[in-house]
């Protein structure tokens, strides 16, 4: 079974926030994952951060509403997914130029695995990241 087909554990914290379309409000995504995370090794919400932000902003540029982020915690792993509106718009890396193309290789640096899930109404996006114990 592979990560993204694993069933959810009881033990699994998850939080949700829906996005508007508005790119410019890309700052409060960050500014939600931080808070969210509080707890965590700087450099670990850093690189969260970095990955939210990543995928909220792909799809807020490629995709269509609605959009919705969500951080699901379980013991020392967290999968960020974030959803559009967008059926059959796959996620891929493209070659880097002036204006861009680097975001999901950032992500898959910074994560042990990531991918899509086609949904009926659209698609998600997620990135699993090894995050170790929350202090705590």
């Amino acid at each position: 079974m592979t990560s993204s087909d694993a069933a959810i554990r009881q033990d699994t914290t998850t939080r949700e926030l829906a996005m508007t379309g508005d790119v410019r409000r890309l700052a409060e995504v960050r500014a939600w994952t931080r808070e969210t995370l509080d707890g965590l090794p700087e450099d670990t919400v850093a690189d969260v951060v970095m990955v939210v932000d990543e995928l909220a902003s792909n799809a807020l540029r490629h995709a269509r509403a609605p959009y919705l982020v969500r951080l699901l915690h379980t013991d020392d792993t967290l999968r960020v997914e974030v959803s559009d509106g967008a059926p059959g718009s796959a996620a891929r890396r493209g070659p880097p130029n002036s204006t861009g193309g680097q975001g999901l290789t950032l992500v898959s640096l910074a994560s042990t695995s990531w991918g899509q899930t086609a949904r009926p109404d659209g698609k998600t996006v997620w990135a699993e990241l090894d995050i170790g114990q929350a202090d705590g």
